[in-house]
């Protein structure tokens, strides 16, 4: 095809991205053709699969947690009256501290609380994180690439409204975080 001289071969500058890609209404027609469920939100051909889905994903609920009753276990739902779940969730709650521990800061992840520990590992992760490029999220790091990270994520986590991880920040969320540890 592209050896004939009728069908010349068009470079790669002159592709156009638009005319390969189908636009969002070409899209929503396609998936309305195929009884899909198209991605415009309220999509009033699309609100009866919609139903269909919720009404389904209901029914299963409701069949696995029948499932477990059956089995004598509890279904995890904190709205089941049942005895096996009231006594499963009073277990549970016994068994969770109500105040955390001093030395676990409020937003640690708690499956990596050994590694944070590990001075070794700890340095290992931040040398990788050096290595290829990346901020290591120490604020006292030397590399301009961390210091730079480090104000982002301070920056972004007081927009949220959240406390940063810096130590002698004087924002009142900050301060109040490191109050109650």
């Amino acid at each position: 095809m592209g050896d004939d001289p009728d069908f010349p071969r068009p470079d790669r500058e002159q592709w156009d991205a638009d005319d390969l890609l189908p636009t969002k209404q070409a899209l929503q027609e396609i998936a309305h053709d195929r009884s899909r469920i198209c991605k415009k939100r309220g999509c009033v051909v699309c609100a009866p699969l919609v139903e269909e889905r919720r009404r389904k994903k209901k029914q299963r609920k409701a069949e696995a947690q029948a499932r477990l009753h059956k089995k004598g276990q509890p279904c995890g739902r904190s709205s089941c009256e049942l005895a096996v779940c009231v006594e499963a969730r009073e277990a549970s709650a016994a068994a969770s501290p109500l105040v955390e521990s001093p030395d676990v800061s409020p937003g640690a992840d708690r499956g990596t609380d050994e590694s944070q520990a590990d001075p070794e590992r700890m340095l290992r992760r931040q040398a990788e994180r050096h290595r290829v490029g990346l901020p290591c999220g120490s604020e006292d790091c030397p590399n301009q690439v961390c210091i730079d990270g480090f104000a982002n994520e301070r920056t972004r986590r007081h927009r949220a409204r959240r406390p940063c991880k810096s130590a002698t920040c004087d924002n009142a969320i900050c301060v109040a975080g490191r109050a109650n540890n």
